[in-house]
């Protein structure tokens, strides 16, 4: 008897540690993604939900709103940026987990205008010229706000800034609403990312800048956030957005999977993120 008793104690023990280990990674995620990761973040998500069965809830909007939103929250599981610079200000304000830190694809900017290229924008200066709409993500909240303006500042002479500032005809607080003004015909053009005339190979065209005009590239990061309840959950999902069936589904929205790739595309060799000096104050000039 008393052997049969120890039996099933031991039964139930372990019965309740599998259940307690598979509730606790089917708790629900709460992830924070850049809005310049969107659209491979929701068919990845979808897939992991489909294989997983786990509950995945995803935040997109500008970096700088969303790291706002997790200090103020305290919340969130995993936390999803354009560039290691950002990442590094997380870590610095302990809002990630540091030893959690992946790279997982890269950016490039450059100038997307409307589909044929009406206003024949052939480079940054053709943005001065009279008669251009211009868009512009807000600098001190999305990341290709502030490589927009970090190329403006580097490149032009100060009546070319000024002729640019003057045919912005509106700052947005995301990447999507971005590129939806050049999808609508809003603007004649934005300074973005590579990969959004394969995004919208009808409605967008894409005209790189010089090498000598692109200051650094972008490199996606993903970590754990250190007020998540479910570490276990974060790891899991984090592995499996590294791994080949995520990186196809980035392929395929054509971001780049290695530093390399990038730089051939830019044609030049590119710092990787970095700190920005030159967006403080730059809307209220």
């Amino acid at each position: 008897m008393r052997k049969k008793i120890a039996l099933f104690v031991l039964f139930s023990l372990l019965s309740a540690f599998f259940i307690t280990s598979h509730a606790t990674s089917k708790e629900p995620l709460l992830i924070f993604c850049g809005a310049a990761f969107k659209r491979p973040m929701e068919e990845i998500v979808t897939l992991y939900r489909q294989k997983t069965g786990a509950e995945v809830n995803v935040n997109y909007g500008g970096v700088g709103t969303l790291f706002s939103q997790i200090l103020l929250s305290r919340q969130g599981d995993v936390f999803v940026v354009p560039s290691p610079d950002i990442m590094e200000r997380a870590k610095t304000k302990g809002v990630i987990v540091s030893d959690s830190i992946k790279d997982i694809a890269y950016v490039a900017p450059c100038i997307n205008v409307q589909n044929g290229n009406p206003k024949n924008i052939q480079g940054l200066k053709d943005l001065a010229k009279p008669g251009i709409r211009v868009g512009l993500a807000n600098p001190e909240i999305v990341y290709i706000g502030a490589i927009a303006v970090e190329i403006i500042e580097k490149n032009l002479s100060p009546e070319e800034k000024k002729a640019i500032r003057n045919n912005i005809v509106t700052y947005v607080e995301d990447f999507n609403k971005l590129a939806t003004l050049v999808v609508l015909k809003q603007v004649d053009a934005i300074i973005g990312f590579h990969f959004l005339g394969g995004w919208y190979p009808d409605k967008v065209d894409t005209v790189k800048l010089k090498p000598n005009k692109v200051a650094r590239i972008g490199a996606g990061q993903t970590a754990v956030i250190s007020y998540t309840g479910n570490r276990k959950g974060a790891d899991e999902f984090i592995r499996f957005l590294l791994s080949e069936e995520a990186k196809a589904i980035f392929r395929k929205n054509h971001y780049f999977g290695s530093p390399d790739d990038a730089f051939r595309w830019v044609g030049a060799k590119k710092p990787i993120g970095g700190e920005f000096t030159a967006i403080e104050g730059w809307l209220k000039k």
